[in-house]
């Protein structure tokens, strides 16, 4: 499927450095300072270029950089910024997927030719920097892969187009980190000396095989340039969404836990969520002076019942630790099933309810080990 992408390299520190142009020039690296965490999230090309990696823990970052700039993360503008994006990109062509932070898809016309595409995708560059105010880079080609790789090797507000039958003399060149793989792949292929994709075509893919896995079909597929990715444009709905100003900054749990309860309710009767019931919630957190904070939450089992909702955010927020007082909550549906209604039957024993929490327990176990049931049944034989 011929697609484009449009991407912005660095998402994060390019919003950074968009809101504060102070930091253009400057090593600048945006850390993640909460308890389990502290790692590099974004870095400049200038950190980059003195060995900083995203990923890094902090301290290594310091050794290698003593005068490194660090900055708090802020999910919520960096959301906020890439939703941005992808509406601008619908507003150039309908069929639109997310492709990560700072990046996303686009399906153009087949058929078109090479000046048709390259005016598509400049469309995508130029709808960005209106919405956004910043340069992306954009390519298209056969696949997510192709179009990806052509959109990060041209420049910012520039656009490069793959042509269709040269997508691995276009790959060949390119290094072997451009692949989306785990990291133990990526070891391996250096132990190997394999550092450029042209080198892994070389292999007969039997051998890919046999030394990656089943990762090695798709490296060896991507390194001819093929991506069999499927194409899922975004559905487009309302949101549902609520936001709560505190009357004063706090980091009480319990203060929390009651702007999160009057946050709830006011979701639930909301008239989008007539005959609905919640799949995902998105709480974000404002704290005060700068920064913010992120979590969504995957429910089980789709809800429209308040106290199973408050349940799960209390738990989430009894065990929250951020790095400065809450000024305001927002909290999101994200995921709302279609219009459904459930009918209980009028004699509703208690074997059947037994039952119910049975199949449910069941279900849960098989989506969260994979295969078939966990749980057998042992009967006494003689």
């Amino acid at each position: 499927m011929r697609l484009a992408c449009i991407t912005i390299p660095n998402f994060r520190m390019a919003l950074e450095r968009a809101r504060a142009p102070e930091l253009r020039g400057r090593a600048v690296a945006i850390g993640d300072l909460a308890p389990g965490a502290n790692h590099v999230v974004d870095c400049s090309p200038e950190a980059t270029a003195a060995g900083v990696r995203t990923g890094m823990p902090l301290r290594d970052a310091r050794t290698i950089l003593p005068d490194l700039l660090l900055l708090p993360p802020d999910p919520v503008y960096y959301a906020r910024l890439s939703d941005a994006l992808l509406d601008a990109a619908e507003d150039a062509e309908p069929l639109v997927e997310p492709g990560g932070d700072g990046t996303a898809f686009a399906a153009i016309d087949p058929h078109a030719g090479a000046v048709a595409q390259s005016e598509a995708a400049a469309r995508l560059v130029s709808a960005v920097r209106e919405r956004t105010g910043i340069d992306a880079s954009a390519g298209a080609g056969e696949g997510k892969f192709i179009a990806w790789c052509a959109a990060t090797v041209s420049a910012a507000g520039e656009v490069l187009i793959v042509p269709a039958g040269h997508e691995q003399e276009f790959v060949a060149p390119l290094s072997t980190s451009f692949l989306s793989l785990p990291y133990e792949v990526h070891r391996k292929l250096g132990t190997y000396g394999l550092r450029s994709l042209a080198a892994v075509a070389a292999l007969p893919i039997g051998a890919a095989q046999a030394q990656f896995g089943r990762d090695g079909r798709r490296l060896w597929e991507l390194a001819h340039g093929i991506d069999r990715t499927p194409f899922r444009p975004r559905e487009r709905f309302e949101p549902v969404v609520a936001t709560l100003t505190m009357p004063a900054p706090t980091v009480h749990t319990g203060a929390m836990c009651i702007a999160a309860r009057q946050l709830t309710g006011r979701l639930l009767a909301h008239r989008s969520m007539r005959y609905r019931l919640v799949r995902q919630l998105r709480l974000r957190l404002r704290l005060l002076g700068s920064g913010s904070w992120e979590r969504t939450l995957t429910l089980r089992e789709p809800t429209g019942d308040e106290q199973q909702i408050m349940y799960i955010l209390k738990k989430l927020i009894e065990s929250l630790q951020v790095t400065g007082p809450v000024e305001e909550m927002t909290l999101e549906c994200i995921g709302l099933t279609g219009e459904t209604g459930n009918q209980r039957s009028l004699l509703f024993a208690e074997q059947a309810r037994r039952r119910a929490q049975l199949i449910a327990a069941l279900r849960q176990l098989k989506a969260q080990f994979g295969g078939e049931s966990q749980v057998s049944r042992v009967v006494e034989v003689e």
